[in-house]
């Protein structure tokens, strides 16, 4: 009964309600979580110490209800609301705990809030409010429309000198780097390369003078391949190496000293895997990548060729390996076949001549059993023949 009764005490004090629309507009109305706080209590107040008819509440009343106010901090955020214009303050001479405070900018304001977000809201039929108080609402939409018109213009302005710097930079940087590798290579740059040029200086930020550098110093070495030298670069965005001395000592101590397959075959390749997963061929073997190296990069064949030549190895041997696959392309190197559609044309009149040859095969042997059949003469002992004519 006794724990019943309190409860009771604690409903009789209410509850302070704050209207959901403050949370969901404060950023707009530039309030922090204490302004909201202070709105908590200036309302809890209002449903306390004011009767229907009345409007307006006193700093006193909201210190009296709210104890853990001090009059300085209250007078301080009141000031601060005051200037936001979401509330209002009667001077009027009065000492400050008596001073009313009306929260009627505040309601405006987030019913004019609203009102922009949801338009089907027809407002004017309801008679709620009178003209006066539309002509607010709509200047302040006004406001808001041409504020918001202002803030577009600025950042489609901001935005578009960022993407002119940044194009402009990133497509140089990327020509000058691209020039000099043609130019070491003696070839035109590959995609792969291409693809990854992009990542070391979007992805890893590096300039181009230091990429040049870590280019030049992988050239010299015969590191050609984009997965090495991406390898590279991955290390030395990793250790934080940006002069050329830490590029240096880099190279001596982790590149020079070690197997030159070393650096290619440790690394993990998901193109390695995927051609070893399709053709059933165990991959991990650093001899074995090395001829799918080889075809790769010494051949030039692409991934998507070395796969057809896996399925052909597949579709016509139980027990094939990289020795059947290696013949195949080894073949068509030396035709010139470099796509997929050339691969499948090449071997749809492969099958089709080997269909002829068997039709041509089966042909001559038939041809053959006829002329064997008609030349071969019936062979009869003579002691037979005589032994036949006493019968009849």
């Amino acid at each position: 009964m006794h724990a019943r009764s309190i409860l009771i005490e604690m409903y009789r004090w209410s509850f302070a309600c704050l209207p959901g629309a403050v949370f969901n507009y404060a950023k707009e109305l530039d309030l922090d979580i204490e302004d909201i706080g202070i709105f908590t209590a200036l309302f809890y107040t209002l449903e306390k110490s004011r009767p229907l008819y009345d409007s307006g509440i006193t700093p006193g009343q909201v210190l009296q209800t709210c104890p853990l106010l001090s009059t300085q901090k209250l007078s301080r955020r009141l000031n601060r609301l005051k200037q936001l214009g979401v509330i209002e303050i009667d001077q009027n001479n009065r000492s400050f705990t008596e001073r009313p405070i009306y929260l009627e900018p505040l309601i405006e304001k987030l019913e004019a809030m609203i009102i922009r977000d949801h338009p089907q809201l027809n407002l004017n039929d309801s008679k709620k409010y009178n003209n006066k108080d539309q002509e607010q609402v709509d200047q302040l939409l006004d406001e808001y429309r041409e504020r918001i018109v202002q803030l577009e213009l600025s950042l489609e302005e901001e935005k578009g000198k960022r993407l002119i710097d940044l194009n402009s930079n990133a497509s140089a940087s990327y020509k000058k780097v691209a020039d000099f590798i043609s130019k070491k290579t003696g070839n035109l740059m590959s995609v792969k390369m291409s693809n990854e040029l992009h990542k070391w200086l979007e992805e890893m930020g590096f300039t181009t003078e230091f990429l040049l550098c870590m280019l030049e110093v992988c050239f010299e070495r015969n590191i050609f391949n984009p997965r090495d030298i991406s390898k590279i670069a991955r290390d030395l965005k990793e250790y934080a190496i940006s002069t050329v001395e830490g590029l240096e000592s880099y190279f001596k101590r982790y590149v020079d000293n070690e197997n030159k397959s070393t650096l290619r075959f440790n690394q993990f390749d998901p193109d390695v895997m995927e051609f070893g997963n399709f053709t059933g061929i165990d991959m991990s073997a650093s001899a074995r990548k090395q001829v799918y190296y080889k075809w790769r990069y010494d051949w030039g064949f692409t991934h998507a060729m070395i796969m057809k030549a896996g399925e052909i190895m597949c579709q016509r041997t139980r027990n094939g390996g990289l020795e059947y696959i290696d013949s195949v392309l080894n073949n068509w190197m030396s035709k010139e076949i470099r796509r997929v559609e050339d691969a499948e044309k090449e071997l749809h009149e492969f099958k089709r001549r080997s269909k002829n040859e068997r039709k041509q095969a089966v042909n001559n042997q038939k041809n053959t059993t006829r002329s064997i059949t008609s030349e071969y003469e019936i062979y009869v002992p003579p002691g037979s023949l005589e032994e036949l004519k006493t019968k009849v």
